[in-house]
């Protein structure tokens, strides 16, 4: 049976050195408010299939707390309009506002109509978020009428790395005889990179750049135990819990893992 002293033994840190973006910042920094596993490396990763310019105008969509706002103003000189359903307006303020960083907060419901010009957006950044709102194609040209044409829009997400039936998710084995449920009903809303690329193509208005399993995908699961463990961030029974999911992708599939979809908006000219 899997135990804190295995997970400690076998687990992997992500390299730091493969993430320059992320220099100078403290492992606290990278996983600051609470974002799911990745952190800050996983917006490492997205930011370098936007092609960001300074001064232009992003939408964080699913924003959190506000750590990948933050990141990307600073890293990059982009305006950013920080958007999220569950943390308010006021919480991401305090969070966001440091001396020149161009960040709006907004406490928005992104699935309803919204209060924005239509390609009024030069790029839209998604992390951790698109699973709980966006898996139906009614909601992809809602959202992708305020990108502007030529604009990118960037989903990174945990994930399985295949598509199947969500329903087989009851009937997988728990490979524990302690009683430990190894899988919860958010994965149910998970889907395989190749889905979220024909769901997107599936629009007629955007063209897929880039999808990929990031070579990583599985390490930044085991990357963020590790951290919760050196933090305390979890009981040692949740974490396990966590580790167990993630070790049962060693023999099994599907497996954990995380993804990067990269889209460019088409000109009216060029949509179906």
């Amino acid at each position: 049976m899997l135990t804190i002293s295995d997970v400690k033994t076998r687990f992997r840190r992500l390299k730091e050195v493969e993430y320059p973006e992320l220099a100078g910042l403290t492992r606290a920094q990278i996983y600051d408010g609470k974002m799911g596993p990745g952190g800050l490396y996983l917006a490492a990763r997205m930011a370098r299939t936007l092609s960001l310019k300074r001064g232009t105008t992003i939408m964080d969509l699913g924003c959190g707390r506000g750590a990948t706002s933050v990141f990307l103003a600073r890293q990059f000189g982009v305006n950013v309009l920080a958007v999220d359903w569950w943390i308010s307006a006021n919480e991401l303020y305090s969070r966001t506002q440091q001396a020149g960083l161009n960040i709006v907060p907004m406490h928005l419901d992104i699935t309803q109509a919204l209060p924005f010009a239509e390609s009024c957006f030069d790029a839209i950044f998604c992390m951790d978020a698109i699973h709980y709102f966006g898996a139906n194609p009614g909601f992809l040209p809602h959202l992708l009428r305020h990108l502007k044409p030529g604009g990118r829009l960037c989903i990174g997400s945990p994930c399985f790395n295949e598509e199947f039936d969500a329903a087989k998710l009851h009937n997988l084995p728990h490979e524990y005889d302690d009683g430990t449920t190894l899988w919860s009903e958010e994965f149910s809303k998970y889907h395989s990179p190749h889905w979220w690329a024909d769901l997107f193509r599936q629009t007629g208005l955007v063209t897929v750049l880039s999808v990929e399993e990031l070579p990583d995908g599985v390490v930044m699961w085991e990357d963020e135990v590790l951290w919760n463990l050196e933090r305390a961030e979890k009981s040692d029974e949740v974490a396990l819990i966590d580790a167990r999911q993630i070790a049962y992708g060693y023999n099994h599939r599907p497996y954990l893992t995380h993804f990067v979809l990269t889209v460019e908006a088409r000109s009216a000219s060029a949509r179906q």
